[in-house]
């Protein structure tokens, strides 16, 4: 069967409700008016108020561009960086550094496991010459959450630039710039921030924009120099052709998390994650996240044995219309991904656990149904507020 609307069950995009969508379809503006600037400029500040920074620019691309604007505006060709790889997306920050022929150490995290204090400390002691720490706040490929408050607390006080993804995070779980002591926060508007893809942020606190000015960016499109520039014009401009729709999109979707509430939206997505994690254990299937690391935006689990994670994913999508994610790079034939952030609600996660259960029993792991769903259930009424 075909479905209209396919239910995004993925850790990005996510799911979007009507009005953001519909809010990107409105004629188009000319980006160098009046009539355009006070639309930019309020999805500058919106997210300047979610993330508590005072630096903040858009990129026209995904969350990727956004990594990339951090490397290109914080480093000088031979400098060394440390790159934290909990996952494929701290892998990329070290593909990124190397292309921009930076010194890496690479600090590979056992699977599953978040970084830990001791071990950065380890690295910065055997490689002195370190200016500069990348990690993933929310690593989408495994499930992990990383520890930002405690790593910008150890890294205070040091002549290290902290470069965060936050690209899954932002919008989802607690955060704070300024305050973590972050100096470069990357994210981008289809995920936590609830719009569709094609707009990324870079937020910079006031060592990296020091830092940028000595920064020789080698490239033009993301030289956050010229992004400056533009804002501080009386007029504030954004310096390139801007993805205009996404960006009415975006504010509509930032509009809404301000009228809700940040802290609203993620105790939601945290009842959320909570009932699925319920769900799971409830029908013997294991997380593959250490418990004190699991994130909120997404859990991350194992197939059972002798079930292939690609049919499974094809089914809920054929049949049911429920688009769930299959595990990434070498978890692709272990690993399912479902996610607990976007436009849904504890209906949406009922449904696609039921859905769930009655694949796996058709498929002969499970000789009844319902105990995920009751799991399920019973936490979601145990913690209605």
């Amino acid at each position: 069967m075909e479905f209209i609307d396919t239910m995004l069950m993925t850790p990005g995009p996510v799911h979007l409700d009507a009005e953001v969508m519909l809010a990107g379809a409105r004629p188009l503006l000319h980006h160098r008016t009046d009539d355009f600037a006070p639309i930019y400029t309020e999805c500058v500040n919106l997210l300047k108020k979610f993330i508590n920074t005072k630096h903040l620019y858009l990129t026209t691309s995904s969350g990727t561009g956004a990594m990339e604007t951090a490397i290109a505006n914080s480093f000088n060709e031979g400098e060394t960086v440390l790159n934290i790889q909990t996952g494929v997306f701290g892998v990329r920050f070290t593909q990124i550094c190397k292309a921009f022929r930076l010194n890496t150490v690479e600090l590979k995290c056992e699977d599953g496991k978040c970084v830990k204090i001791e071990q950065i400390a380890k690295a910065i002691q055997e490689n002195p010459a370190i200016s500069g720490v990348t990690v993933t706040f929310n690593e989408t490929s495994t499930g992990i959450r990383n520890d930002i408050k405690a790593i910008g607390e150890f890294l205070k006080g040091k002549n290290i630039l902290l470069i965060v993804d936050g690209v899954s995070g932002l919008g989802a779980l607690e955060y704070d710039h300024d305050n973590w002591n972050v100096d470069v926060t990357v994210s981008a508007s289809q995920k936590g921030f609830l719009a569709p893809p094609g707009v990324g942020m870079v937020a910079l606190s006031e060592r990296a924009m020091a830092k940028m000015e000595s920064v020789k960016c080698h490239g033009l499109y993301f030289d956050l120099k010229v992004y400056k520039k533009n804002q501080e014009l009386k007029i504030p401009a954004y310096p390139w052709t801007p993805a205009i729709n996404v960006m009415y999109s975006l504010l509509e979707a930032l509009r809404k998390i301000d009228r809700i509430g940040l802290n609203v939206c993620i105790n939601h997505y945290a009842k959320l994650a909570g009932g699925l994690r319920a769900a799971l254990k409830a029908l013997g299937i294991k997380i593959f996240t250490e418990e004190c690391a699991t994130s909120n935006v997404l859990t991350v689990f194992y197939v059972p044995e002798n079930l292939n994670p690609k049919e499974i994913v094809a089914e809920m999508v054929n049949k049911y219309g429920i688009r769930i994610a299959g595990g990434q790079e070498q978890f692709a034939n272990t690993m399912l991904r479902i996610t607990t952030i976007g436009n849904i609600g504890e209906r949406d996660l009922i449904g696609t656990i039921g859905l769930l259960e009655m694949i796996l029993k058709q498929k002969g792991y499970l000789k009844e149904t319902g105990a995920g769903l009751k799991a399920m259930m019973e936490y979601f009424m145990a913690n209605e507020k």
